[in-house]
């Protein structure tokens, strides 16, 4: 809660009458209830099983919390993926090692399935381990992100209690397929030479332009894959700046795949991101499973991210396309029912533009890509990709989308889009614009 009278914040509940530090009365205007506290409150009054109604709980803490309009748009996204469900298991299981174990499974459950980026799905593990009375839980995010990266710690114990390895594993490559480090462009956010990673992203990098069309993560097929590439994004530096990326990628395990990579660009005024890739010279090479990334910027905060290689090969189904509604948002597409959809959006509002396309339910589970095309008001270019996704039966929705988290970064004009999925599917073509 928060003392609108002295401004001193603390952990507290519906029921505190008066600010423990300078006595004001809370009860009339003098208090600001938060998300964590409104939670606290609903299971001391009503009991743990009110986790299980979601809504309920999401209707309290709408009328109760006046003010943190991002944690409770969060909380929405949370609520809207069973994160309170969950918190709720982890309230009754009696272990500690597996509640451990089941609060990095919430959070890689909010990147893989609300699409969160790694620091929000964080901060609402945070915010709603707070609310069930279990914030020590959140020591366990913190030993997670820094588990395998050095090489040099045999001894540190990652959570669920297996010892990493001794020194980190590296495939056998003969000298003739040496792995590809590839060198390339920045992205984050600039002030005297640090940098705050706004997000991290994968894509399947051949080596070529980075301008030139490939195909997104955070899904590879084994059969087809050479390298990986990140995508570091941040606001645009302020001046030019030497940066210096650190990254490795990591199995499941935590052993590490690609050893220490490094890269180092000059970025000048205006930059906002930066790529570079790892991997092989022929495809085949990585093993089917998921891999973890993780990097750092000019000693930044470490950002991390995953990918999946799976075995197959991508369809090229005939899909029939009846229309695409256009939203923006940031890195957290809102809940269906809250998306506002146009196509005309504020310079200073727009962020990420997303396609939300309808088709014809497929018959059967597939691999695929959405494709599309941006040109910008003077014809050029703005993006070219090609991104993965897995249908499932009866499936009859999907959404893809290009941008940014933050606005600012669109220039005014009118922008034409071309949509299509695999090869041989209709394409869909359309305008927006940014006014």
């Amino acid at each position: 809660m928060k003392c609108n009278a002295c401004m001193k914040e603390w952990s507290g509940t519906p029921e505190d009458v008066r600010c423990p530090f300078c006595g004001a009365d809370l009860g009339k205007g003098g208090g600001q209830h938060d998300v964590p506290g409104v939670i606290a409150f609903l299971i001391k009054k009503e009991g743990v099983d009110i986790l299980l109604r979601p809504d309920t709980v999401t209707a309290f803490i709408s009328d109760l919390v006046r003010e943190h309009e991002r944690d409770k748009k969060l909380m929405r996204v949370g609520t809207a993926n069973g994160v309170l469900q969950r918190a709720h298991a982890i309230l009754i299981e009696p272990k500690r090692s597996q509640r451990e174990i089941m609060v990095l499974d919430m959070k890689q459950h909010l990147i893989d399935s609300a699409f969160l980026s790694e620091r929000n799905a964080e901060e609402l593990v945070i915010m709603t381990l707070a609310g069930i009375g279990l914030p020590e839980l959140a020591s366990v995010l913190r030993k997670a992100g820094n588990t395998g990266v050095s090489a040099q710690t045999p001894d540190k114990k990652e959570p669920s209690g297996k010892r990493t390895p001794e020194k980190a594993r590296e495939p056998s490559i003969p000298k003739s397929d040496k792995p590809l480090n590839v060198r390339k462009p920045p992205v984050l956010k600039s002030q005297n030479g640090k940098f705050t990673i706004q997000s991290i992203r994968t894509f399947a990098y051949d080596g070529s332009h980075y301008a030139a069309r490939k195909v997104r993560g955070p899904l590879f097929l084994k059969g087809e894959t050479r390298m990986v590439g990140i995508l570091l994004s941040f606001d645009p530096v302020q001046e030019t700046t030497d940066a210096s990326v650190d990254w490795q990628i990591f199995r499941q395990d935590g052993t590490s795949v690609s050893g220490p990579v490094h890269g180092s660009a000059v970025l000048n005024a205006g930059n906002t991101d930066f790529y570079q890739g790892w991997g092989w010279q022929q495809p085949g090479r990585w093993e089917v499973g998921r891999y973890y990334i993780k990097a750092t910027m000019n000693g930044s905060a470490p950002v991390t991210t995953y990918f999946e290689v799976v075995d197959g090969k991508f369809d090229n189904p005939v899909l029939t396309m009846y229309g695409a509604r256009i939203f923006t948002a940031g890195s957290v597409p809102p809940p269906m029912k809250e998306r506002v959809y146009s196509d005309s959006f504020a310079v200073n509002a727009a962020c990420r533009i997303y396609f939300e396309i309808s088709l014809r339910a497929v018959d059967r589970s597939l691999y695929t890509t959405i494709n599309y095309r941006i040109l910008g008001p003077d014809g050029e270019i703005w993006a070219n990709y090609a991104e993965p996704v897995r249908f499932q039966v009866g499936s009859d929705r999907c959404w893809t989308g290009y941008g940014w988290d933050v606005p600012g970064h669109w220039k005014k004009g009118r922008y034409v889009y071309e949509l299509s999925i695999g090869q041989n599917g209709s394409v869909l073509s359309g305008v927006f614009d940014i006014i």
